[in-house]
C-alpha cells in the first residue's frame, strides 16, 4: 500500500484533531444553549400567558363569560404576532371565545356549542387548567396530548383568568410549535451547530492552506534531493514568491524551514563547487601526468630505434630524470591528500625551527635562480639559538615547501619573497610574503579549499592541493593558518604558526 505525502498526513492529522475538538466544543455548548434557550421560550410563553389573563380579567364580566371590550383583541393578536404562538381565550364554561387560530387537526376534535353545531369551540374537561396555576409544558405532558398532532411538537402554556378557590374560571392558552418550520426560526433554533460547522469549514480551508505552505518547501527539498541523487546538482529548492521575499529577511530572524531550505540550497552549490574543482583537478592532473610520461616515452623510443644518437644519451637522460622529478612530485602530492584523509600519526619532537627553515630555502635555490627571485629571513633573533618549536619535522617541511611553492609560482621575475618570525609565549608565528599579485579579497575565504585555484588563466600550473594540504597539516598541529595580503610588499601573506615546547 502506498504511504500517504507528508501534506496529506499533516492535513488529516490536523483536521481529525480540530474536528474532535469542535464536536466535543459543539456537543458541550449545544447541550448547555438548547438547555437555556428551552427554558427562555417556556418562560416566554409563561409570561405571555400570565399577563394576556390580566389584561383579559379586566375585560369580561364578572362571571368571565364574555368580553367586556372589545380593544382585548388587539392585544391578543400582538401577543400571538410576537411569540409566533396561536393564543385561545377560555370562558368559565371552557368555550374558547377567541383565538387566533387552531390546528386544522385540532378543530376536527372539539366540540362547539349551538344545536346547528357553528358555535365557539368547546376545550375538553382533561384539557382544562384545573389546577388554576401558570404552567409551560411539552403538548404529550398535558391534557393536549389527544388534540394537538404530534403532540411532542408543541409547547403548551396556560394561565388561569382571575382565581376563585377551586372553581375553573377560564384561562389563556398558547400554543407554539418548539421546532419552527420557517427558515429564519430554522436558522435561530440550530445557530449552535450552523455556527460551529462554519467555523469547522473556515478552519478546515485555514489549515489546507497553512498545511500547504508547511509542507510545499519539504515536498521541495525531497524533489530536489532525488534530482541530485540522479546527478543533477543544478537542481535547487524553490519556495516561489516567498523565497525571493526571504533573501531579504536577516538569518538571525528566518524561521527554521527558511534556514533549512538556504543551508540545503548551499550545502548543494558547494557540492557542485567542490564536483567542477574535482574535475578541473583530474582534468589538470591528466595534463600534467600525460606530458612527463609522454616525453619519458618518446625519448627511450628514440634512444632504442636510433632516433637519438648515442652520443645525446646523457643529454636526454637528464631530460628524463627531470620529468621522472616532476612526476614524481605530483605523486607526492597525491599521496599526501590521501594521507590528510587517512589521518596519519603525528610524530612530534622537539626540533630547531630555524634551522628547518634555512634548510627549506636552501632546497629553493635552483627555482629561485631560475625566475632570478630573491629571499629575505626576517628571523625574530630576541631568544638566543636555537630556538625550539614541537611538531612532526616532516610534516612541517611540508607545509614549509607548499607555501614557498606558491609564493615561488605567483611572483614575478626579479621579484621578492620574505620570510619573518615572531616568538611568542606558547607558539612561534610563521609569515611567507612576496610582491606578487596578491589574492583577490573574494577568494580568500576559500583559498584553502581543496581544489580550489584563485587564478582560473593558469589552468595548467598547479592541482589546487597545496594550501590545503598545509592547512590541513597545521590544523592537525592544532595550530592556525591564514591568508591575507601583504602590508609591506603588497601581494600574498600566509602566516601559520607552530607550538613552543
Amino acid at each position: 500500500m502506498r504511504r500517504l505525502s507528508l501534506y496529506t498526513r499533516t492535513l488529516l492529522t490536523i483536521s481529525a484533531a480540530i474536528l474532535v475538538i469542535f464536536v466535543a466544543l459543539a456537543l458541550i455548548y449545544g447541550t448547555i444553549y438548547s438547555y437555556s434557550s428551552w427554558q427562555q421560550r417556556q418562560e416566554e410563553l409563561k409570561r405571555n400567558a400570565a399577563e394576556l389573563a390580566t389584561l383579559t380579567e379586566n375585560r369580561m364580566d364578572a362571571a368571565h363569560i364574555t368580553f367586556t371590550s372589545a380593544d382585548i383583541t388587539g392585544h391578543i393578536s400582538f401577543a400571538a404576532r410576537s411569540t409566533t404562538a396561536f393564543v385561545w381565550v377560555v370562558n368559565v364554561n371552557g368555550e374558547i371565545i377567541y383565538h387566533t387560530g387552531i390546528p386544522a387537526d385540532t378543530i376536527v376534535l372539539l366540540e362547539r356549542t349551538g344545536d346547528d353545531g357553528r358555535g365557539d369551540p368547546i376545550l375538553p374537561a382533561e384539557a382544562r387548567n384545573s389546577i388554576q396555576a401558570v404552567y409551560c409544558e411539552v403538548g404529550d405532558r398535558t391534557g393536549f396530548s389527544s388534540l394537538l398532532p404530534e403532540a411532542s411538537e408543541w409547547l403548551v402554556a396556560s394561565a388561569p383568568i382571575g382565581r376563585h378557590g377551586d372553581l375553573y374560571t377560564g384561562e389563556i392558552v398558547l400554543l407554539k410549535r418548539h421546532h419552527s418550520e420557517n427558515f429564519s426560526a430554522f436558522l435561530m433554533e440550530h445557530n449552535v451547530p450552523i455556527s460551529f460547522t462554519a467555523a469547522f469549514l473556515l478552519s478546515l480551508a485555514i489549515i489546507i492552506w497553512l498545511s500547504r505552505n508547511i509542507t510545499r518547501p519539504i515536498a521541495e527539498l525531497a524533489r530536489t534531493a532525488n534530482s541530485v541523487y540522479s546527478g543533477d546538482l543544478s537542481a535547487r529548492v524553490e519556495m516561489g514568491a516567498k523565497a525571493k521575499r526571504d533573501e531579504l529577511i536577516p538569518a538571525s530572524r528566518e524561521d527554521d524551514l527558511t534556514r533549512l531550505v538556504r543551508t540545503f540550497n548551499m550545502l548543494i552549490a558547494q557540492f557542485e563547487e567542490r564536483e567542477l574543482q574535482h574535475s578541473e583537478f583530474l582534468s589538470n592532473v591528466s595534463h600534467d601526468l600525460r606530458t612527463p610520461v609522454t616525453s619519458i616515452g618518446g625519448f627511450i623510443e628514440g634512444m632504442r630505434d636510433g632516433t637519438i644518437p648515442e652520443e645525446k644519451f646523457d643529454y636526454y637522460l637528464d631530460i628524463i630524470k627531470v620529468e621522472a622529478n616532476r612526476l614524481e612530485g605530483l605523486i607526492n602530492t597525491l599521496f599526501d591528500q590521501t594521507g590528510q584523509e587517512g589521518q596519519t600519526v603525528l610524530r612530534q619532537e622537539v626540533f630547531d625551527l630555524y634551522a628547518l627553515i634555512r634548510q627549506v630555502k636552501q632546497s629553493f635555490e635552483p627555482l629561485l635562480a631560475e625566475k632570478q627571485l630573491e629571499i629575505e629571513t626576517v628571523l625574530d633573533h630576541r631568544f638566543e639559538e636555537p630556538v625550539r618549536a614541537v611538531g612532526d619535522v616532516g610534516q612541517l617541511t611540508r607545509v614549509l615547501n607548499n607555501l614557498l611553492t606558491n609564493a615561488v609560482r605567483f611572483t614575478p621575475k626579479h621579484g621578492i619573497i620574505i620570510i619573518s618570525t615572531y616568538i611568542g609565549d606558547r607558539s612561534i608565528r610563521v609569515s611567507i610574503e612576496d610582491n606578487g599579485p596578491g589574492i583577490p579579497p573574494e577568494d580568500l575565504p576559500r583559498i584553502f579549499d581543496r581544489f580550489y585555484k584563485a587564478d582560473k588563466s593558469r589552468h595548467g600550473e598547479g592541482s589546487g592541493l597545496g594550501l590545503y594540504i598545509a592547512r590541513a597539516l597545521v590544523q592537525r598541529h592544532s595550530q592556525h593558518i591564514e591568508a591575507g595580503k601583504s602590508a609591506d610588499l603588497g601581494g600574498a601573506r600566509i602566516t601559520f604558526t607552530v607550538a613552543r615546547p
